[in-house]
This record gives structure tokens, sequence and C-alpha cells, in this order.
């Protein structure tokens, strides 16, 4: 009987990695101290680029520890992006509000910011008195879910002009990207707001803009597959 060892080198074997090949953004406020100012940290700032209208890191509640962002009466927070101007796209953020929260607050989406203007807004949703979520595109409306973590989730499709939110997981409002809010804006998405209208503190943590769809690196690399045959 004889044994013979077969090697066969295969060239270009395609291993999949899962990794996406296009811009993204995340920040989990966990880098920072607590109590840190976020005007001009990491490229977020006040409206306007005023250091008046920052908020601040706060452990008071985290979805991952140990810090969130605390949006005050007085923060209007913003970070500006570059570079999303095509393509399907998921904006994710956890927010918390206590019942005890009074006043507005929004969470915000620009398709067009600068500072001093002009602005467009694609994304409006207010959070009001604890009570209401109020999409202000079109008026619809959920209750708020207080005293927990909850995703707010946005997917933008810049190729077919459109935007889909969900909050909790359930499905919230959809409509146009560009005529979502002010009407007439650009197929971009410009900046991320935070803003509280004189409201009681509420807390955002893990915000993230991620590819819908990601695109795999492949390792071409050589491979080697042994096989053995009597």
């Amino acid at each position: 009987m004889r044994v013979k060892q077969l090697l066969i080198a295969a060239m270009g074997l395609a291993l999949a990695v899962p990794s996406i090949a296009s811009a993204q953004f995340s920040e989990d406020f966990d880098a920072y101290a607590t109590g840190t100012s976020m005007h001009g940290v990491n490229g977020w700032k006040g409206w306007d680029n005023n250091p008046a209208a920052t908020a601040f890191t706060s452990d008071a509640q985290a979805q991952s520890a140990p810090n969130s962002v605390a949006i005050g009466p007085t923060s209007d927070l913003v970070h500006e992006f570059f570079g999303y101007t095509t393509g399907a796209w998921v904006v994710r953020i956890m927010q918390y509000i206590p019942s005890s929260t009074i006043g507005q607050q929004y969470f915000l989406l620009l398709n067009e910011y600068n500072d001093g203007g002009p602005y467009n807004w694609s994304t409006q949703i207010q959070f009001l008195d604890g009570l209401l979520v109020i999409n202000d595109g079109d008026g619809t409306s959920t209750p708020i879910i207080a005293n927990q973590w909850i995703e707010i989730r946005v997917e933008i499709d810049l190729d077919a002009n459109s935007q889909t939110i969900y909050y909790d997981g359930a499905l919230l409002a959809v409509s146009s990207w560009t005529e979502g809010i002010t009407g007439g804006g650009s197929l971009n998405i410009g900046a991320v707001d935070l803003f509280s209208n004189g409201a009681t503190e509420i807390y955002y943590d893990d915000f993230s803009i991620e590819s819908a769809n990601p695109t795999p690196i492949i390792d071409s690399s050589w491979g080697e597959i042994k096989a053995t045959f009597k």
C-alpha cells in the first residue's frame, strides 16, 4: 500500500474579512474625562462654533461606561461630516430621557451646515416634556420610553433620496432626505445636532454612521490545501 500526499497551492484563495471599506464615524464619549466640555473635542462644537452652546460628558447615565454626553438647557452640540454624498448609510444613537424631563429637546440631522449658515435640515425629531416623540417633518408622534436607553436609527439612502426613521426599533417616519424639513436640500449628510430648547438634561451615547452596504476586503494571499490519498 502506498500513501501519496498531494500538496495543492491555491493561488488567490478569497478570505472575506468583515471590514467596511468606506467612510464611517463613531463616538462613545468614553475617551474623555467625566465633565469634559465637548466644544473643540474630536470635531464636536457648539452651534455656530459658539463655546457657550457646548455639552459635557457625564457619568450620571451611560450606555457604554463610563460616559455619555448630557444635553442641558443651553446645549446645542454639533458635529460636521464630509464625504457622505452617495450610497446608503445608517445613523444610530442611544438616548436616555428621564421621566422628569421638562421642555423640548431635539435630535437633528442636516444636509447642509456652516458656522453662521446657510443651514438645511433633513431630520428633526422633537422630545417633548418626557412624554412625546414627534417627527416634525410630518407630525407623527409616539410616546417617549423614559428612564431607559433607547436607540434612534435613521436609515439614509442618498441614491434614492430617502430616509427612514426608527424609535426603539419601531417605524416613526419615512420621507425624502432633501425635502425632509427645510426643503431644497442636498444629497449629503452634513452634520448632527443635539439641541436643547431650554429643557432639562437628557443623555446621548454610542453615536455612529455606518455604511448600510459594507464592502468586504478580500485577502488574496496564497493558501495551502493538503489532501492525503491511499
